[in-house]
């Protein structure tokens, strides 16, 4: 599947197929407008992009997210996201983590 952008009110997200293994997404370019931050949209924004992964029968999700990211790892974390790993970033000096799901 190539990326696929959906809106929300608030925000968008995007996922692509991981290549060679179509049952796995990648969820990606996830925002939140900013003049609708801290009012609980990423949780609904998040909820929508869970219902897109059932739909379209994905079996599992990743995703990057800022080591320093902090607002945004607990919408992963209450959206029953896990932390799988994180490595240093050298492009912006700093560590990415990597999160997966079952959606």
């Amino acid at each position: 599947m190539p990326t696929q952008r959906f809106r929300h009110p608030a925000g968008a997200f995007e996922i692509t197929s991981l290549p060679g293994q179509p049952q796995v997404a990648i969820c990606h370019s996830f925002f939140v407008r900013e003049t609708d931050r801290g009012r609980g949209k990423s949780h609904e924004i998040k909820a929508q992009q869970r219902h897109t992964l059932q739909s379209l029968q994905y079996d599992y999700a990743v995703c990057t997210v800022s080591g320093n990211n902090h607002a945004q790892k607990a919408v992963l974390s209450q959206g029953g996201w896990k932390k799988l790993t994180e490595f240093y970033n050298h492009r912006n000096a700093e560590f990415t983590e990597t999160w997966g799901t079952t959606p």
